[in-house]
């Protein structure tokens, strides 16, 4: 009687622990989709940041360039500007040294001028007088209009030559008014692509920061992914060490210890065909053609890793077995085991169906190993009977 009550005692003990390792189990599971989750979005934000920043320092080095050429026009505009002073200063010099020499020869002119005038009369008389012949006196008379003749035509010169340096330096000082003008229109528009350079580096500065605050999150996210992913290689470790097997009702046995998962045996596409129906350009399981709403069993004793759906093998159901093996069954129309849960060979886990990508009703199965992802897909085939 106390050997039958140590027994019970030992096996509520166990189902105790092995319904503490389930619930865990899915959690841990469950904890480590919702972080994949979260790092998924994190680099998705962190992508949108990142494209933002390229963007703005694109527009940061096309403000730059601009406000390069706009400084090389200004440059130039200087070096025109200086030029026309300098052109301007001689014009104004030339200008003065021919008003000074109209000045000096005017005088001079009007000079000779007053004296002929106040001579009058008596300076022919006097030529008249003191000319030894009519021909002296006509060449001292020709000679006298001419003085007079060249002055007048010299003071004409030096005032069209003084008038036309004047116009001269008008026109500079025109032209170095439109340039100061051209120059001050360049500075105003190379002052506002600066204040638009700044508010693009602020940007720059911010995005940055923005960025390393995601890095920051998406590393702290994965530390933790990692964490859960030991913490479920641990409770593996555990469930291999402590499974308690199963029952063996379904058909033959392979040398993995497993069974067919459905009772139809026969296999349409195999693993490995190649074709676009697949992403990865091959099938990566075996695919059992049974009709909607066949029953589905697990191939070998384990616990549920993982149930769920997506548009490529509709309503699944993940299996571990242990020792780093994982079975995977696809395109269920209903589940009937949960995460967690810990199913024996032959249990049925779901009936088959037509749901994710598919063109008919057939069951899709998978072994995994060493992972439970997509990427670990292995030929199936060895482990069946």
């Amino acid at each position: 009687m106390k050997k039958v009550g140590l027994k019970i005692l030992v096996g509520i003990l166990a189902t105790i622990i092995l319904l503490q390792f389930n619930v865990v189990m899915a959690v841990s599971q469950k904890d480590l989709d919702n972080v994949n989750s979260e790092i998924e979005d994190k680099k998705e934000e962190l992508e949108d940041v990142q494209n933002e920043k390229s963007q703005a320092m694109t527009e940061v080095e096309n403000l730059t360039t601009q406000i390069s050429d706009y400084q090389s026009q200004i440059d130039d505009l200087d070096s025109q500007i200086s030029e026309l002073n300098a052109q301007i200063e001689e014009s104004q010099k030339k200008v003065d040294e021919a008003q000074a020499q109209y000045d000096e020869n005017k005088k001079l002119a009007e000079e000779r001028l007053v004296v002929m005038q106040e001579s009058g009369d008596t300076t022919y008389l006097d030529m008249l007088l003191t000319s030894e012949s009519i021909t002296d006196l006509i060449s001292s008379y020709y000679l006298a209009s001419e003085l007079a003749q060249a002055d007048t035509e010299l003071l004409n010169g030096l005032e069209e030559e003084r008038q036309a340096l004047e116009n001269a330096k008008t026109e500079l000082e025109n032209n170095k008014t439109e340039l100061d003008n051209a120059k001050k229109t360049k500075e105003s528009a190379s002052a506002q692509l600066q204040v638009l350079k700044n508010e693009k580096d602020t940007q720059v500065a911010q995005l940055s920061q923005e960025e390393k605050d995601l890095q920051a999150e998406i590393d702290e996210l994965v530390s933790h992914e990692a964490s859960i992913r030991n913490e479920i290689e641990r409770m593996k470790e555990e469930y291999d060490k402590n499974n308690l097997g199963g029952s063996n009702s379904n058909n033959d046995t392979s040398s993995f210890g497993f069974g067919w998962p459905v009772s139809n045996n026969r296999i349409g596409t195999g693993y490995g065909v190649s074709g676009p129906y697949w992403s990865s350009g091959y099938h990566t399981g075996v695919d059992f053609p049974v009709g909607s709403g066949t029953p589905v069993y697990a191939v070998g004793d384990g616990q549920v890793f993982d149930t769920g759906y997506n548009s490529a093998y509709g309503n699944f159901v993940e299996i571990y077995h242990g020792n780093n093996v994982y079975s995977f069954y696809a395109h269920a129309s209903s589940v009937s085991v949960s995460k967690g849960q810990k199913v024996s060979k032959g249990q049925q886990i779901m009936l088959s169906g037509a749901t994710g990508n598919v063109t008919g009703a057939h069951l899709h199965f998978e072994i995994r190993s060493p992972g439970y992802g997509y990427s670990s897909c292995v030929n199936p085939m060895p482990y069946l009977p």
